[in-house]
């Protein structure tokens, strides 16, 4: 059985289609960390993926954040499935996990709040050992909290995760079960799983002595400081043991190096490996010593700012018969049974014939539903008269043997346009025709003018008449000059261009007109580049001597917002000639 594990950064994300990019995987069951999607915004493409069933945990907290999902293969669909490292989110019954732990060391709102970010799911598998024994294997993926230095809460929330996380896992072993504990566990182990380490309190880090506390004792890092007291300490419970499961990439590999998962994308670290290994893939000791048989760090798989880490055992999957109750194709808005929007707004048709059958000629509404329908009938029959107030004018009574009757209306047949007149609504020619006269869309440069008021419009039109007339007469030969007709032509072209103006310095663009009547402005090249600046040149990095790049801080703190000058090459070691150089420089916004 092949599994991988991969913080993929966005399941939505993904150029490629869900089934061809896990069918290239070729693994049994794919973790994936970091979905960033919640329920509201799973969609059907990416919850039902031929081939293949989906466990999905959302984040109950923001849109968007965090998530974990497990893709199962048809051959190893699981008989168990559950979301969480509590009991707190599952409310059916059917298809738990179980096996929680002695959690009597956390309060209940601390439980609640370590399950709602999305950070678990567990589903369980029948398997066939290596030895042809039937045994239970627990996939328990998850995506660890990420320690912001900045915030002591997330160090504490970090580290009491962790101590659920191992709570949970050794109660699995207890109840006879296999485990296998994958995802991005956001922490590094050795000083071999990255490119650059800290030295200074590399043994001290609280998530590092956590990790070397969990693995068994072949696998620990002498120089990482061990825990003496797990009552104490906020990783660990009195009720753990630690040292029962193995990293299996290091079980095979221990010595070797470059072996990275995660890389930063803003410096394009890892176009020179200039990474760190977060992804872990780690199983019991029994499994490891058993059916533990290859090991990958798969870094040509892009689409992430981590690759997927990928595990082969010599054990075999017997899939269950029914999916768990947690399967996403048994979600109501994938089988069918939500109701749609548009149902709130459509009559049923079984309402309708129901309501036919029992309130038949009961209802006043029914009643003149059915008058009507009569009525249309008879309106085949049209009686032509000639109007004594309107020529061309004729009326149609619908209903000609009782003229008297209630609800009985006239139609009246115009030459261009037919109107019903009831006795409830009654409308002349004039208004419809009124009513159907639609003004002209406005310019959008009459919203940057001044608003023309009655007396200006009355003005306007007097000054426009006088100028057509002037216009008439000196096309006529009344007037000898051609100044007077100069100066008529300007008076009518008063509108100036604010858009499609020149951007020439000209001295005509700028200057009145001879006439002293109409002033035309055209903007100038020289105020919008003022206003809208370029970004500044950039120079050259002193240790190749290439166009630099323009950032932005965006950190919080005195300088957001500043930018400044970096060498463009990738992010490495200082050793390689190929990777960035130290060169920085500050922008003098100033200038």
């Amino acid at each position: 059985m092949k599994i991988v594990s991969w913080n993929i950064n966005g399941i939505r994300a993904s150029k490629i289609n869900l089934k061809t990019l896990f069918d290239s995987l070729d693994a049994d069951v794919i973790c994936l960390q970091e979905t960033k999607v919640t329920r509201d915004q799973l969609d059907e493409p990416t919850a039902i993926v031929e081939g293949y069933n989906s466990y999905f945990s959302f984040s109950r907290k923001r849109s968007g954040y965090s998530g974990v999902a497990n893709f199962c293969r048809d051959t190893a669909t699981p008989y168990s499935a559950e979301e969480g490292l509590t009991s707190l989110l599952n409310q059916k019954d059917d298809g738990k996990v179980e096996s929680y732990g002695d959690v009597t060391h956390f309060s209940t709102d601390e439980l609640e709040a370590l399950d709602a970010e999305g950070r678990t799911v567990i589903t369980q598998h029948q398997i066939q050992t290596g030895d042809g024994k039937d045994a239970h294997l627990a996939i328990i993926n998850v995506y660890c909290p990420r320690v912001d230095p900045e915030r002591e809460d997330r160090k504490v929330y970090k580290m009491r995760f962790l101590a659920l996380l191992q709570t949970r896992a050794e109660a699995l072993l207890q109840s006879g079960s296999h485990v296998i504990v994958l995802g991005d566990i956001n922490l590094n182990h050795k000083k071999i799983d990255n490119c650059d380490p800290d030295l200074e309190n590399w043994g001290k880090a609280p998530s590092r002595m956590w990790m070397n506390q969990f693995l068994w004792e072949p696998g620990r890092d002498p120089d990482i400081d061990p825990v003496d007291d797990t009552a104490e300490f906020l990783g660990t419970t009195s009720t753990v043991k630690g040292g029962l499961f193995v990293d299996t990439f290091r079980h095979l590999y221990p010595n070797k190096t470059d072996a990275y998962s995660n890389w930063c994308t803003l410096t394009s670290a890892r176009e020179t490996n200039y990474g760190r290994r977060l992804d872990y893939i780690m199983c019991d000791v029994p499994m490891a010593k058993s059916d533990l048989k290859e090991s990958w760090v798969m870094k040509d798989v892009e689409g992430s700012d981590h690759c997927p880490v990928k595990t082969e055992f010599t054990a075999s999957f017997l899939p269950a018969i029914k999916c768990p109750a947690l399967c996403t194709k048994y979600m109501p808005e994938f089988v069918g049974k939500q109701q749609k929007l548009s149902s709130f707004f459509m009559k049923s048709a079984k309402s309708n014939s129901s309501l036919s059958k029992q309130d038949c000629g009961r209802s006043p509404k029914k009643t003149i539903s059915s008058k009507t329908s009569v009525d249309e009938k008879k309106t085949e029959k049209v009686l032509k008269t000639k109007s004594p107030n309107k020529p061309g004018c004729g009326l149609k009574r619908l209903d000609k043997k009782s003229p008297n009757k209630p609800g009985c209306g006239l139609k009246r047949l115009d030459s261009d346009r037919s109107e019903y007149l009831g006795p409830e609504a009654k409308r002349r020619k004039g208004d419809i025709k009124k009513n159907l006269s639609i003004p002209k869309q406005s310019n959008l440069m009459n919203f940057f003018g001044k608003s023309t008021s009655k007396n200006n419009i009355s003005s306007d039109n007097s000054q426009r008449s006088q100028t057509n007339s002037e216009i008439n007469a000196c096309q006529n030969g009344h007037e000898s000059t051609s100044e007077k007709c100069e100066s008529v032509h300007l008076t009518n072209e008063t509108k100036v261009d604010l858009v499609s103006s020149d951007d020439t310095d000209s001295p005509s663009s700028s200057q009145e007109q001879k006439s002293g009547k109409v002033t035309v402005k055209k903007t100038s090249s020289i105020a919008w580049k003022n206003l809208l600046k370029g970004p500044p040149t950039a120079p050259l990095c002193k240790g190749h001597k290439e166009p630099c790049l323009l950032r932005t801080v965006k950190k919080e703190g005195p300088n957001k917002g500043k930018q400044f000058f970096v060498c463009c090459r990738a992010e490495g070691l200082s050793s390689n000639p190929e990777a960035r150089c130290d060169f920085f420089k500050w922008v003098d916004n100033k200038k």
